[in-house]
């Protein structure tokens, strides 16, 4: 524990010991307007509507009538504020009264031009007395410009308090975590990092020494019809081009908040943003995956742990997520947004004795009994016909419904009573919808990877980044009118359309063509492979079956398929998608390398025999929301990569 404090104060100080004299990245402006010489802090802290001293040099500073304009990095706000009191080298801006707690962007602007100068972070005071009561070790206020909140739950993950009428609340907290973090109520939201939302705040006093932790929120109209985003399995390592792959991503994600501009977006992710495995070797972190993601412009993202989010290096349950900690977030909370009350859950408890000097990667997937103890005393303040959404990273059911995680049955217990409950879970790469019968309140996405197969199969083939079950790399898309939910899965650079993929058996032939630049041995080994492991797709047929894979299929969801007007039997099987094997395992060997995973024998396949092996098939999807998916299959239909971009 004490090297958590010690991490999170390093953190800190080194946070408040930054800051930037000029943005080198700006040129003198030709008119006169050059205020590089202003000196912005890392971190100023400052009583709400009072003023704040600044100072420049070399003559480079604002002049009379600039404003100064702080830009928010999480709610995209702006608040601009006066400048007085000019001098040499000092000037004074009065802090507007909205002003909250927060990250932003220092930006002087003067008439319709502006300069912006450098990120800082403005901590804002309010003279609320607040005193401890007895018992309390951490104690203080959750306000909204300067008017306490009452009722918002306030935790260190063991203990959960409700503040009062007056926004105050006292918290026995053993402080063993480190943080205390505010269960944000709905209507409300916080400022950010970049993507980071802080709902938390670290503690640096001894266990027994009471210490005030204030939390600031922001009004947010419009939550009861909200977007959350779903990010599974990142998987970032700076490795398989996988950053480059990532911006796709991103620019898809910064289209998507375009095009609902005005709306309430928000993302949660399901583990697995980095890979630990890769911290060392290739010095890539969460500091360099926080670059990366802070490319989302506007997004505040709600992060959920992964295995490979544990630092393997380390020893235990504990030591393996400080760094989680003190880099990203706590590894459990709550949030409400609307009228549902979200979760993010850790459901990784490592079980590796490596001390410190080599990885050790044994973890059981389960949820630790204190974390469990949480659970029932958040939701003790949460209405049983609240919709809750929980993530985790590993799934709690299998595909067949069946228990996966370790403790199932005490997890799942946590929420009944609840009348509407969802799970949303990665790990697994793959994608499988899960109605487990002894508890028909839960519902499971397991909802697939935005790196797919490890980013490996966009590393050959930027279109066809694939996973084991032949799903695209992609995200999951929620939605709430209300207590109402709807969801889709949407495939990165794929049209929300595509939710299904066909494949003529007729023409699909797995041999040495997908292997043009292997070996002699590497040829060898992929035939063996294809045939060992999915014999039937290295053999020719004339069957004239065809394969339909609706990777976010369910069992309320309906195939249909018709030939010249006629309905044709469609048959659910369970079996493997032979693209992933062109796109992944044959480019393994074509560059003399062995594939590193396997496919998956999915039940999310679907088959029909036509009568003709030249006919055109009418295929239609319609989903468990009523929305129709089609596709015209003129048949022959060639197996190539190309036929699939």
């Amino acid at each position: 524990m004490k090297r958590f404090f010690l991490m999170a104060a390093a953190a800190i100080l080194a946070v408040s010991a930054l800051y930037s004299c000029k943005d080198n990245n700006k040129k003198p402006a030709d008119d006169g307007f050059d205020v590089s010489g202003i000196i912005v802090p890392g971190t100023i802290t400052v009583p709400s509507g009072e003023t704040y001293k600044f100072k420049f040099v070399g003559g480079l500073g604002p002049k009379e009538g600039d404003v100064i304009r702080f830009k928010s990095e999480g709610t995209r706000k702006s608040y601009d504020c006066q400048i007085k009191n000019i001098t040499k080298e000092y000037f004074d801006v009065q802090m507007n009264q909205d002003l909250i707690t927060g990250q932003y962007r220092f930006i002087v602007v003067r008439g319709t031009q502006f300069r912006d100068i450098n990120k800082i972070q403005i901590n804002i005071t309010y003279n609320i007395p607040v005193e401890p009561e007895d018992g309390a070790t951490v104690y203080g206020i959750v306000q909204c410009g300067g008017q306490g909140v009452p009722d918002a739950v306030v935790s260190d993950g063991y203990v959960c308090v409700k503040t009062n009428k007056a926004g105050i609340y006292q918290l026995p907290s053993a402080k063993k975590n480190g943080y205390v973090f505010v269960s944000v109520p709905s209507g409300y939201t916080v400022n950010s990092d970049g993507v980071l939302p802080k709902f938390y705040q670290y503690l640096t006093e001894a266990a027994s020494k009471p210490e005030r932790a204030d939390f600031a929120l922001v009004k947010e109209e419009g939550q009861e019809n909200h977007t959350m985003l779903f990010f599974g399995d990142i998987h970032l390592a700076n490795r398989t081009d996988d950053r480059t792959q990532f911006t796709t991503f991103t620019s898809e994600i910064n289209n998507f908040l375009s095009e609902h501009s005005g709306q309430v977006v928000y993302a949660m992710t399901l583990g697995d943003m980095t890979w630990d495995a890769y911290w060392y070797t290739n010095n890539y972190t969460f500091t360099q995956y926080l670059v990366d993601a802070n490319r989302m412009k506007g997004l505040k993202i709600y992060h959920t742990i992964g295995n490979h989010d544990h630092d393997m290096k380390s020893s235990g349950d504990w030591d393996t997520v400080v760094k989680y900690k003190a880099e990203m977030c706590p590894t459990y909370y709550s949030f409400n947004v609307g009228k549902v009350h979200y979760m993010a859950v850790d459901n990784i408890e490592c079980t590796n004795t490596s001390g410190g000097t080599t990885s050790d990667r044994h973890y059981n997937e389960s949820v630790v009994n204190d974390e469990i103890e949480w659970i029932k005393k958040d939701l003790a303040f949460v209405d049983k016909n609240t919709p809750i959404v929980v993530t985790m990273h590993a799934a709690t059911f299998s595909q067949t419904s069946g228990a996966s995680l370790k403790n199932a049955a005490v997890f799942a217990s946590c929420f009944n009573g609840f009348t509407d409950v969802t799970f949303v879970s990665g790990h697994t790469h793959k994608m499988w919808k899960a109605n487990p019968t002894s508890y028909k309140n839960i519902t499971e996405y397991n909802s697939g990877a935005v790196c797919a197969c490890w980013w490996w199969g966009g590393k050959y083939n930027r279109t066809l980044n694939i996973a084991q079950d032949g799903a695209p790399g992609g995200y999951r898309v929620m939605t709430f009118n209300g207590t109402k939910q709807e969801s889709y899965y949407k495939g990165t650079g794929r049209p929300a359309s595509f939710q299904f993929r066909t494949y003529d058996r007729n023409k699909i032939l797995l041999d040495r063509t997908f292997t043009p630049s292997a070996n002699d041995t590497n040829k060898a080994a992929f035939e063996e492979v294809v045939k060992s492991k999915f014999g039937k797709y290295g053999l020719a047929s004339t069957e004239n079956l065809v394969l339909i894979n609706v990777w976010d299929y369910n069992t309320d969801w309906k195939v249909e398929v018709t030939e010249n007007g006629n309905p044709l039997s469609v048959s659910r099987v369970t079996g493997y998608d032979p693209l992933f094997e062109a796109s992944y395992t044959a480019q393994r060997y074509n560059v003399n390398s062995a594939p590193s995973f396997d496919p998956f024998g999915t039940n999310h396949m679907f088959q029909v025999k036509a009568s003709s092996a030249t006919s055109t098939l009418e295929i239609k999807v319609t989903d468990d929301e009523g929305r129709v998916y089609t596709e015209t299959m003129k048949r022959p239909k060639m197996f190539t990569l190309d036929t699939y971009k």
